[in-house]
């Protein structure tokens, strides 16, 4: 999930009533009209929210599918639209209360949904936990080459560990972008994936993250959506559930701060001291216990891929992604509880098809050009991690990849924003487009949200391949960036993974058709010229992209 420029049914005439493009671009190569009409099918009820393994699944395929063949592109794999995705997916049916005793007085317990929610990712379809001692690890990092390790000295072998979100130097960085773990901008150290991931490494029989909103960039009402519907995970093999957490989970912060208040400790006063070098794991000499019934079964999903080949060097691929799934059925509200996802992401998928379309009416590009749109990018990027893992294009022959997710429906913009700044050579052709477009390039307004490690290029970055996600920033044309910030705080406040994420009349696709031309403007350069975009000094996938490349 993510910063969206703006939605706007009710705001749009408050905020932007007649957005245009900024007076010195060209005209958009990409028709208004075509975008608007397949965000408003993909977003519709009759699409149930996208969910992966739902009827809305099957309707998507078949709608991208029809789409790229209409368009006159040719399978991406082999002779089949699709890439199988195998997926374990699991319905938590019954949860119990997260009860926590010890201390002075009864037991507290909080209730699921509202004071905590969990899941899990093992195969059993019932999970007890009991009396498990909880232990606070700070926020759960282990980096070694930053002389960094939260779990020093602790033994959590069977034990709950008790994280905080977002990374150590977040709240002590006064807005700066560097310090050990990138000041403000989250790294991936301050994902959840990551934590759940490290505390299941170190023998942990259970996670749970204390939800605060401003580090984790999302309300607890994201969290109550996001994680109490349908989980999915990768199918691993037989051993794999020794190795998984028996319950990941978050806890909202008030129960947090009482369950502290309970073991006579001051949540801000430790979560001061972990943010410093040197913490230690803290013993709350409490337990914690929860049983979870879940309907686990294994699954199939699709991605759906096609291609046009390319005229003179077809073994060298310009990778196009967008993730063609929402939530699906979802905690109801006013007795909607469809998420319908327009913005997030029947934008993205829109500008695939239209993107696909174009490159398709003109001459063939020198090299290929995929566009892969991809599933369970909600469910924690499973989709893309799966093409990562078996791609269907040599990802040492794969020139870069392109990203498209959440695109501006609230207007046109004069400024681009490249989310995760600085990595690779890929931000010097998107400056040369948004040029082209009378746009400039600006910093990214809230990299404490870590959009780089939330959407699928950072599947296809952890392989090494260069990857690209930009989009329109909050100067609106019409309102200027106070009213950007206006319309993105409440689309991240009232409609982000939320029923009312939906199409309306009032939608607009001047904006998408904008951001979406500038992506085909990038990929147009990359495919017709010759040029191997590599990471800058000091990116983390730098030495995994040279190592692919050798002989």
């Amino acid at each position: 999930m993510f910063r969206f420029l703006a939605f706007v049914a009710a705001l749009a005439l408050a905020v932007s009533p007649a957005l245009a493009k900024p007076k010195s671009a060209p005209p958009a190569p990409l028709s208004e009209t075509a975008l608007n009409d397949h965000i408003r099918v993909l977003a519709s009820d009759a699409f149930e929210g996208r969910g992966p393994a739902t009827p809305g699944e099957t309707k998507t395929v078949a709608y991208l599918t029809k789409a790229f063949q209409k368009a006159g592109l040719k399978p991406g794999n082999g002779k089949s639209y699709v890439q199988a995705v195998p997926l374990m997916e699991s319905r938590v049916t019954n949860a119990a209360a997260f009860t926590v005793a010890g201390g002075a007085g009864p037991a507290i317990t909080f209730g699921y949904k509202d004071k905590w929610v969990g899941w899990s990712k093992r195969t059993a379809p019932a999970i007890d936990l009991k009396d498990a001692p909880l232990v606070f690890v700070g926020y759960g990092v282990i980096a070694l080459d930053k002389g960094w390790d939260d779990y020093k000295g602790a033994d959590i072998q069977g034990k709950i560990a008790v994280i905080l979100i977002n990374d150590p130097d977040f709240e002590t960085s006064n807005g700066a972008l560097d310090g050990p773990f990138g000041g403000r901008a989250m790294t991936y150290f301050g994902r959840w994936t990551y934590k759940f991931e490290e505390a299941a490494r170190q023998g942990a029989a259970g996670a749970l993250i204390i939800h605060e909103t401003a580090p984790a960039a999302y309300p607890w009402a994201v969290v109550q959506s996001s994680w109490t519907g349908p989980q999915f995970d990768m199918v691993a093999g037989p051993d794999a559930d020794a190795k998984r957490l028996k319950v990941e989970g978050w806890i909202a912060r008030g129960a947090a701060v009482e369950m502290f208040q309970r073991a006579g400790l001051d949540f801000v006063a430790l979560k001061a001291a972990a943010q410093k070098p040197g913490f230690k794991p803290v013993a709350l000499n409490l337990s914690g216990s929860t049983s979870l019934q879940s309907d686990v079964k294994k699954t199939v999903s699709d991605n759906v891929v096609a291609m046009i080949r390319g005229s003179e060097k077809p073994e060298e691929v310009v990778l196009f992604t967008a993730h063609w799934d929402h939530l699906g059925r979802c905690p109801p509200i006013d007795g909607d509880d469809i998420c319908n996802g327009a913005v997030d992401n029947a934008t993205g998928t829109a500008g695939l098809i239209e993107i696909a379309r174009a490159f398709a009416k003109g001459p063939a590009p020198k090299r290929s050009v995929a566009f892969l749109a991809v599933t369970a990018e909600e469910k924690g990027l499973l989709g893309s991690a799966y093409y990562a893992a078996n791609p269907l294009f040599p990802l040492a022959k794969t020139v870069a990849n392109i990203n498209m997710d959440g695109l501006a429906p609230g207007g046109a913009t004069r400024d681009v924003v490249v989310v995760g700044a600085g990595k690779n050579d890929l931000e010097d052709v998107l400056a040369a487009a948004a040029k082209a477009q009378g746009r400039t390039i600006v910093p990214e307004e809230y990299p404490e949200r870590g959009g780089y490690f939330r959407s699928d290029q950072f599947s296809l970055a952890k392989v090494g391949v260069p990857a690209l996600f930009a989009r329109g920033g909050l100067d609106l044309v019409e309102g200027g960036v106070e009213a950007g910030k206006k319309a993105d705080e409440t689309y991240l406040a009232r409609l982000y993974h939320k029923p009312q994420d939906q199409w309306s009349t009032a939608f607009k696709a001047d904006g998408v058709a904008l951001d979406a031309a500038l992506m085909f403007a990038v990929g147009q350069t990359l495919a017709n010229g010759t040029q191997w975009p590599a990471w800058k000094p000091g990116a983390e996938f730098k030495a995994i992209r040279e190592a692919s490349l050798k002989p």
